[in-house]
């Protein structure tokens, strides 16, 4: 009777009760993802906003430690530096590809060309490149120390060892972008779920490289 009401009450309570850690799991994930999107505001500060994101993301919502927020704020400021070049090269080099395929598309449209047409398909295919390479470069940047030129030499190793891996992430950041800008409200969950999914494939590489040799370190970030 009341003994067991109390003890069903205690167990409902219960913090360690499966319910409220997916409800912490879930706060988390919008926490961080409204994090990442403040400290991306002023746009420089996208490259290390995303290294914070991933290493939290990645080793506190799915790998059970503590202080999310707090990993955030850390890798942010110990990253930022090699995080805003990272941004500021390649992030520059998608929106020329991706403005040189809008051209490529919009005359293909207008005058029927074919080759114009073929134009636009190239540089599609050329968007995969410093795509892949942003998703490769934030998940290096948050687990390994690098010079900037090593990390670049790193995340292209990557890139190809890993092409199934470096497709599948590049399609996940394009439909999640395509998404947030189309709707403000999924910027709420998806950045931080993103991040979770690219861990998917980042770490199981990582450990794959980790257990044959170390990365390459050619000094400190």
């Amino acid at each position: 009777g009341r003994a067991g009401a109390h003890a069903a009450m205690n167990q409902i309570f219960n913090p360690e009760n499966f319910f409220w850690k997916c409800f912490d799991k879930m706060a988390d994930v919008v926490g961080l993802s409204l994090l990442w999107f403040m400290c991306s505001l002023p746009v420089v500060t996208i490259g290390p906003a995303c290294a914070a994101l991933y290493d939290a993301s990645a080793r506190c919502v799915r790998g059970g430690e503590g202080s999310p927020y707090g990993r955030f704020l850390r890798t942010f400021r110990r990253e930022f530096k090699s995080g805003a070049l990272c941004a500021l090269t390649w992030g520059t080099a998608l929106l020329l590809l991706f403005f040189g395929h809008n051209i490529a598309l919009d005359l293909a449209r207008q005058s029927g060309s074919k080759p114009m047409l073929a134009l636009a398909a190239a540089y599609l295919v050329l968007l995969l490149v410093p795509a892949g390479m942003l998703c490769w470069l934030f998940p290096l940047l948050s687990r390994f120390q690098y010079t900037f030129r090593a990390l670049n030499k790193a995340a292209l190793q990557f890139w190809f060892a890993h092409l199934p891996s470096t497709l599948a992430m590049a399609a996940l950041l394009a439909v999640c972008v395509n998404i947030c800008f189309q709707l403000l409200l999924p910027v709420c969950c998806l950045p931080c779920l993103l991040a979770l999914a690219h861990s998917l494939f980042a770490e199981r590489a990582f450990q794959r490289h980790l257990s044959q040799e170390e990365p390459p370190n050619d000094g400190s970030s």
